[in-house]
């Protein structure tokens, strides 16, 4: 059961899922935050909402970047067969037809696993080197989320600092009004007990 039904919900945003996304995947960041920020009142459970907001968006960009680096895997392993299978005199469409060829096929045929790491190996390589070759072919689109990613956590830092001010601001209100009230009551005098002698007397 989603936690921020407690809540006043009017007052907050939606959880910014997208079609692929995991409803109680974001329930449990949510939650997770929920227990180190601890809200007291509606104006820090508006922040906790951006919070995890924000939490979700840089976790879903960590995702995309393995996403797109998986995804270049192939494109990466033809340009490095095309450039490592070349001989002299061949033509340049059959030396790129034989790398797109057992490209493709690495992917779900053993024997052409087998003969991609022989080709590699003789250069001094092994399947690293598509890794190596797909971040090198995406390393624009990394660098875009980078960026994006460096901005979503100046936003979250933004946010924590805004929740420790206000956190602060309130307990310094919180004080303030407490000392008023000490300083604004009569305080009756003290009664002194009366001495033997007055008592004799």
């Amino acid at each position: 059961m989603v936690r921020r039904i407690r809540i006043q919900t009017s007052l907050l945003p939606k959880p910014p899922l997208l079609i692929s996304e995991s409803a109680e995947e974001f329930d449990a960041v949510y939650e997770a935050l929920e227990r180190e920020i601890k809200p007291g009142g509606i104006i820090v459970q508006m922040y906790l909402a951006d919070i995890s907001s924000i939490m979700w968006e840089i976790l879903r960009l960590w995702r995309c970047k393995a996403v797109i680096i998986n995804a270049a895997r192939r494109t990466a392993l033809q340009h490095l067969l095309y450039r490592l299978l070349a001989v002299p005199g061949r033509s340049l469409r059959a030396n790129s037809e034989e790398a797109e060829d057992l490209a493709l096929r690495w992917f779900t045929d053993r024997e052409a696993k087998k003969q991609v790491a022989e080709v590699l190996g003789q250069f001094g390589l092994d399947e690293s080197a598509i890794e190596a070759e797909a971040i090198r072919c995406v390393s624009s689109d990394l660098e875009l989320l980078d960026r994006m990613l460096a901005s979503l956590e100046s936003r979250r830092d933004k946010a924590l600092r805004r929740v420790a001010e206000y956190r602060g601001s309130l307990a310094r209100q919180l004080r303030e009004s407490a000392d008023r009230l000490i300083e604004g009551q009569v305080v009756p005098p003290l009664q002194l007990a009366p001495s033997k002698k007055s008592a004799q007397a």
